[in-house]
């Protein structure tokens, strides 16, 4: 993965800054989908052509341009002449290895994030990177392939049901970010799921769990801190932006924003904690049972060393022993051997040793 990653990114050497090149291996086919809106009616157009949805633009109303799948850079380099973006920022757009950020450039603010998604068939975190352009009355917004969170948000708009509909744009956008800082809660429940399961296997046998996946699953949760972590930072940032593109009505939810984040910093804090105290019980439970086992080879050792003595005598090659003699010499030694055995069983458990 790691090595796709870097791979992907060479695509970028020696080019100059600002450079539009898609560093994703998402081959998704580009599609755009215009949301032109007031309070009293919205209008929406699906389409592959960016001049078609340039053209179905209505300067007079808010609209949302949301663009699907990053690897036809034409198309984003035309929305990008069209809203004046800076190459830069939309250098940043297709580097899918943004670390998550927000900007600020005076006409427009640019928000960069990963829309996060538990993956059953590998039972970890599936990261999408996502960009927000706010303007004064439009919002872009990239993804690199299909399906999101915000079919909720597509179907209120449509139905009139949406306050976005009568706030300015940038309420939309906390919208959005808000529906996806919410899917990091559902990662975060799957991630504390498979711990609790982890816990009562170890509990129950440790034999049941590895070292491994205790540490698959420390490594999903370092993945989330990597990507909340900085957008706490960036929101916190935010909050205190003064920002002709943030109404002050916004602040408020911003902040609610923040504060989903730091309960979410949090969680990951407490669940390294967890993670760190079971592999802590492994290795005790390991440490425990090797002791165990010592100390059964070692009594067994310590009850056969007389009785390996008495064999050891009587198995000596000399000829003059007057027990041999004897028709009861055998049993008697047998009986010695076993009382002495017993003898030294009764008194090691007497003394608690096992």
């Amino acid at each position: 993965m790691a090595a796709e990653k870097i791979r992907n990114y060479r695509k970028k050497a020696g080019l100059p800054p600002g450079s539009l090149v898609y560093t994703g291996s998402v081959e998704s086919e580009s599609k755009l989908d215009l949301f032109s809106f007031d309070s009293e009616s919205i209008e929406r157009m699906q389409s592959d052509d960016v001049e078609q949805i340039i053209n179905g633009i209505s300067p007079a109303r808010n609209y949302w341009i949301n663009i699907t799948g990053l690897n036809n850079t034409s198309i984003i380099s035309k929305l990008g002449a069209h809203h004046n973006i800076h190459p830069l920022l939309l250098e940043d757009i297709l580097n899918t290895e943004s670390v998550p950020k927000i900007e600020n450039t005076g006409d427009m603010l640019f928000i960069c994030m990963k829309m996060l998604t538990w993956d059953q068939k590998s039972a970890g975190i599936d990261a999408e990177q996502i960009s927000f352009i706010i303007g004064e009355k439009h919002l872009l917004s990239f993804q690199e392939r299909e399906g999101d969170v915000f079919n909720p948000v597509r179907e209120r708009l449509l139905n009139g049901l949406s306050k976005a509909r009568e706030k300015s744009i940038d309420f939309l956008a906390y919208i959005l970010i808000d529906k996806i800082i919410d899917n990091y809660f559902l990662v975060l429940e799957k991630i504390e799921d498979r711990i609790e399961q982890a816990e009562m296997e170890l509990l129950r046998d440790t034999d049941r769990i590895t070292p491994l996946e205790m540490m698959r699953l420390k490594k999903q949760l370092i993945l989330l801190r990597k990507y909340v972590y900085p957008l706490r930072d960036e929101i916190r940032k935010l909050q205190h932006d003064d920002s002709k593109l943030i109404d002050r009505k916004t602040i408020k939810y911003i902040n609610d924003l923040y504060d989903h984040l730091q309960n979410i910093v949090q969680n990951i804090e407490g669940f390294r904690d967890t993670i760190t105290g079971l592999m802590e019980l492994y290795s005790a439970s390991l440490s425990n049972r090797m002791n165990s086992v010592m100390k059964t080879l070692t009594m067994i050792g310590a009850i056969f060393i007389p009785l390996t003595f008495i064999a050891g005598i009587y198995g000596m090659n000399f000829d003059y022993m007057p027990e041999l003699t004897y028709p009861w010499a055998y049993p008697a030694v047998m009986l010695l051997m076993l009382a002495l055995a017993l003898g030294m069983f009764f008194y090691m458990k007497s003394r608690k040793w096992f």
